[in-house]
């Protein structure tokens, strides 16, 4: 009996652990405004759809007034009347359905960031398609606008421009990506910077706060979609970052202000050219990743809230102790 009472209330306190740890999802709510626009193709119609939404549409379409500016009016009804243009919308609706995976992915991100910054609310989700007339995603505190026909894949019947999208980046347009990169552009705003720090340092532990954040909230995402390097090129880079780390040492890279050189690690390439054709473009924001993920795991007491409150980069380095070691 006693055996029974005490394997009882083991249970009883497995159930409450559960309960605790279980962090129920946010309601998302999703404006389908591809749907809307594609319902009807005159210009009565698409006027009515973006009176209808005036937020999206001045965020999105950078429509002034809504449906009484004529010439973003103009040219959805252009476009939305285009054969071809329905038929890749159609293969679109295909691929993304009822955005049911869209929908959870979401709302288990921002249930995450809830329970660890409480002013979080939930913004409202939009999602449109128009033939890459607009921005792959816009981001803010109260709305994001997806752009549906950028995240189809590589089998989409029409890719975004060549000229603007070479392919090392177009790679990751699917929707694998998107929630991925919903997440980092919202870490932004808990992402505290001391603006006077111009170093390249400063900018690598930004980076790696915002994909840190990225991968606490989205815990079970690979770390290939939070960053967008291929699987192979995080194992080859995650293998040579001694050779990676002696680079930046022995160029001094770490405190330097001058941005065209910091650029050459910060911003996007096909590869560092200054390390070698092996090693993926924007290396400064992985060893960045490296540098604030070592901080995080060895200060079990630093929240996530703590670590994006702290603006000091050089501390976040200096007790990180990393020196490129991979283990």
């Amino acid at each position: 009996m006693i055996f029974m009472r005490i394997q009882t209330a083991i249970l009883g306190l497995f159930c409450l652990f559960l309960l605790a740890s279980c962090t129920k999802n946010e309601d998302v709510t999703i404006i389908r405004l591809d749907q809307q626009l594609f319902s009807g193709q005159s210009p009565d119609s698409i006027r009515a759809v973006l009176n209808r939404n005036p937020a999206i549409a001045q965020l999105y379409f950078n429509a002034n007034g809504a449906g009484n500016d004529t010439s973003v009016v103009h040219e959805l009804t252009n476009r939305i009347a285009n054969p071809a243009l329905n038929e890749f919308n159609r293969q679109i609706q295909a691929e993304f359905g009822d955005l049911t995976d869209l929908r959870k992915q979401l709302g288990e991100a921002f249930a995450n960031i809830k329970k660890d910054f409480p002013d979080f609310q939930s913004p409202k989700i939009a999602t449109v398609v128009t033939g890459f007339m607009g921005p792959d995603l816009v981001v803010t505190d109260s709305l994001i606008v997806i752009g549906l026909d950028y995240f189809v894949g590589p089998k989409a019947k029409f890719l975004p421009p060549a000229n603007e999208f070479p392919q090392y980046i177009l790679r990751r347009y699917d929707k694998d990506h998107l929630v991925p990169a919903i997440v980092f552009a919202i870490s932004d705003k808990y992402n505290a910077t001391n603006r006077t720090d111009q170093t390249m340092l400063a900018d690598m532990v930004y980076y790696g706060k915002g994909y840190v954040f990225t991968k606490t909230m989205l815990p079970n995402t690979a770390d290939s979609l939070v960053i967008g390097y291929t699987d192979k090129q995080l194992t080859q880079t995650f293998n040579a970052q001694d050779v990676v780390w002696a680079h930046f040492i022995d160029n001094q890279l770490l405190y330097q202000t001058n941005p065209a050189i910091k650029q050459r690690y910060l911003n996007e390439r096909p590869f560092t050219a200054e390390i070698g054709k092996d090693c993926p473009g924007a290396i400064g924001r992985w060893v960045g990743w490296r540098i604030v993920s070592m901080f995080f795991d060895e200060h079990s007491s630093v929240s996530i809230a703590d670590l994006m409150h702290n603006a000091d980069a050089r501390q976040i380095f200096e007790q990180s102790g990393y020196k490129g070691q991979n283990e």
